[in-house]
């Protein structure tokens, strides 16, 4: 009888465990399918956040309170001659305008970080399309950057390309990074004439590495 009564136990047990592992599978297949989802909405959120800041541009660098109290009419009159964009003088819409959160200084020399929103999409390109044409951009004989405003979370995808682009600089590689997050690679046949057969060795050794990148990147 005991053994009678233990094999039923165990049949009990062993039917048990099979429902569990049953439901744990089930389980499993909608925390993966809930994490894709997640992953998703993720991506969707972030596109959706950098769309409503695709008019928006920061300005880097400018010193403490050279912006007054009217950031929007200092940037109206500024950025047409810091940028020689005359046909802007009059037509520059600036919608608002602020300085980064981070708090304030009594340094006045350090440097702080402006935010606006442009009323036209297209001013915002131009605008980029004229910094990168000009290359050094100064105030009061100090360097200041323009850059368009994105997510943190782009922001972080693109700065992942820094150490690949420094090495496209040094190689003399044509690169672009494309927006979102899309760095386009354009290789040479040749090596430079000026390289050392050591260098050479270095370049080509690097040539493969980015080649195995832009696999992964394009």
């Amino acid at each position: 009888k005991k053994l009678e009564t233990y094999a039923k136990r165990l049949g009990e047990i062993e039917h048990r465990v099979g429902n569990t592992e049953d439901s744990v599978l089930i389980l499993e297949t909608t925390v993966q399918q809930l994490r894709e989802t997640v992953v998703k909405l993720q991506g969707k959120t972030d596109d959706l956040e950098n769309r409503s800041h695709r008019c928006n541009l920061r300005l880097v660098s400018l010193p403490e309170g050279e912006e007054g109290r009217d950031p929007v009419s200092f940037l109206e009159t500024w950025l047409p001659t810091l940028l020689n964009m005359p046909e802007l003088t009059k037509n520059l819409e600036v919608e608002r305008a602020h300085r980064s959160f981070s708090p304030r200084t009594r340094n006045l020399d350090k440097p702080c970080m402006l935010l606006f929103k442009l009323l036209r999409y297209r001013d915002k390109e131009n605008i980029l399309r004229q910094a990168r044409k000009l290359g050094t951009l100064t105030y009061n004989n100090k360097p200041v950057y323009l850059f368009p405003n994105m997510s943190a979370e782009l922001f972080q995808k693109r700065k992942s390309f820094l150490g690949i682009k420094r090495l496209c600089k040094d190689l003399d590689i044509p690169f672009a990074l494309l927006f979102p997050a899309r760095l386009r690679i354009d290789f040479k046949e040749e090596l430079p004439s000026s390289l050392t057969n050591r260098d050479g060795k270095d370049f080509l050794d690097r040539k493969e590495i980015l080649q195995h990148i832009k696999i992964k990147t394009l």
